[in-house]
């Protein structure tokens, strides 16, 4: 074994460790945020102190933080276990460097884009002087980084480091290899978005504001979530007379205690039990329906789009004359933007004689008035739901449609040759057989439906909110930017639920 190489190289894995570690904490203690928050005082015009670990979760978070120990950690652990001369840990040690090169020219790439695209943007000329500071440490972590790494691959060459390489570990590298940059995308994409998103929800920023947010903890999710079960008596004219009732036949109810409503309490239903009912209050009522709204929409629509989805893709598998043709326009209702076909249909559902749908009721004497089918509240869901399930049911049948063609036609076959009847063989091969099919259109169907808002927001407004367009109005109308963020957690809970219900429910792992 060559030990001064091997013990040179340990040295540089773990000098690079500690110094991706002391990069990190001077960035952190460099930054202007950081340096407002340490050097804050009274006389810097704000009322209130801001908050350290909100400003430093705001800047770096806590996914950013872990990657950037961790990073250091790993160069750390791999390069005082590379003293040891062992194979496998020279293969992660070569992973390491070969990434960090790449990290460091992926970072020079950006920062070179950014400082083009800032100078054409203000129309002035590229200031190379701040284009190499930015870019000389990264250059130089890249060239490092490709150094070691071409050392360390012609140490591993010349037989430096001893021991054997199995099958399993190569594939474990080929594995992180690959996911490496799957991980780094979805990080900057999805986890860090989340991540700001629920720490600005522990606070009471504003948005567009430049008011220092102060920290809140849960009270934003509190209101939103807080409900209260009451009874309460249908109002009488007479003492011993029946029940009040309006013009549409619906009873009337006394309001809840005067000291719930001081609280902030408003009702949002009444269940009737007799001449009793049980009131539903909550401290942000206009939420608690919306999430009702929104979670009657899914739950029906959904199973609409499946019903109808299956039949369309049972229809399709099917052999007949016309069937490509009939496959194309099928599609042609999800192939039109959701806008534009919430438009065409509420041209269609007018409340006059001049929609198509309320001309063709009164020609046919279903109806004698005109329908309110987009202002009256008892019209309004299942209004959203046709519109719905008419735009993707066939993109739930095109999933299904390829869970179809998948099943061998020797299954049916042979069933047949059985005796078993069309509808035996539809309930035991096709639908078991279809099942991972039908999670993945409900999981992406449901995931749609729970963050529906460009339907509800051009047939309805403000009349009919669901999860996603009160979330928008909470944020730009109301300009709530703290408590809109606990609104989008609340629905990406609600999503991962209704995801790993039906994940366990249709057992796809097996």
């Amino acid at each position: 074994m060559n030990r001064p190489s091997v013990t040179l190289l340990s040295a540089a894995m773990m000098l690079i460790g500690a110094l991706a570690i002391a990069l990190f904490l001077a960035t952190v203690a460099n930054d202007e945020a950081i340096q407002y928050v340490a050097n804050w005082s009274p006389a810097a015009g704000d009322e209130q102190a801001p908050s350290f670990l909100l400003v430093y979760l705001e800047r770096f978070g806590i996914i950013v933080s872990a990657l950037a120990i961790l990073a250091g950690v790993f160069f750390i652990v791999i390069g005082w276990r590379l003293r040891l001369g062992g194979l496998r840990v020279a293969y992660w040690a070569r992973i390491g460097l070969l990434w960090l090169g790449i990290g460091a020219g992926a970072y020079i790439v950006l920062e070179v884009f950014n400082i083009f695209n800032s100078a054409a943007m203000d129309k002035e000329a590229v200031d190379f002087g701040a284009l190499i500071s930015a870019a000389a440490p990264a250059l130089l972590v890249m060239l490092v980084g490709f150094g070691l790494c071409y050392w360390l691959n012609k140490n591993i060459e010349a037989g430096v480091f001893s021991g054997e390489d199995s099958l399993l570990g190569r594939e474990t590298r080929l594995a992180w290899n690959l996911l490496i940059p799957t991980l780094t995308i979805f990080v900057l994409v999805a986890a860090r978005p989340l991540e700001q998103t629920f720490i600005r929800s522990l606070t009471d920023k504003r948005f567009a504001g430049s008011a220092v947010p102060q920290f809140v903890g849960l009270d934003n999710y509190l209101n939103l979530l807080t409900f209260r079960l009451d009874t309460v008596n249908c109002r009488k004219s007479q003492a011993d007379g029946p029940c009040d009732t309006r013009a549409n036949g619906s009873i009337r109810w006394e309001s809840i205690d005067r000291e719930l409503l001081r609280a902030g309490y408003r009702t949002i239903f009444n269940i009737q039990l007799g001449d009793r009912s049980l009131a539903i209050s909550g401290l942000d009522d206009d939420f608690i329906e919306a999430i009702y709204t929104t979670v009657i929409f899914t739950v029906i629509s959904v199973a609409g789009e499946l019903v109808i989805g299956l039949f369309m893709a049972l229809v399709v598998n099917s052999r007949f004359r016309g069937r490509g043709a009939m496959r194309a326009v099928m599609l042609v209702p999800w192939a039109i933007p959701t806008v534009i076909s919430a438009r065409l249909w509420e041209l269609m559902l007018k409340d006059t004689s001049a929609g198509i749908f309320n001309k063709i009721l009164l020609d046919l004497g279903a109806i004698e008035t005109p329908l309110a089918w987009l202002s009256d509240p008892s019209l309004q869901i299942p209004t959203a739901i046709i519109v719905d399930v008419w735009k993707t049911a066939p993109f739930m049948a095109l999933i299904l449609l390829a869970g179809l063609q998948t099943i061998p036609s020797d299954l049916y076959e042979a069933a047949s040759v059985d005796g078993a009847n069309p509808l035996r063989r539809f309930f035991t091969i096709t639908l078991p057989l279809l099942r991972p099919a039908i999670a993945i259109a409900l999981i992406f169907r449901t995931l749609d439906a729970l963050r529906v808002f460009d339907l509800f927001n051009v047939l309805f407004g403000r009349q009919q909110l669901s999860m996603a367009t009160y979330n928008f109005e909470t944020l730009v109308s109301n300009q709530q930017d703290g408590y809109a963020s606990a609104i989008s957690v609340i629905i990406f809970i609600f999503i991962s639920i209704f995801a790993f219900i039906y994940v366990r429910l249709l057992n796809v792992e097996s």
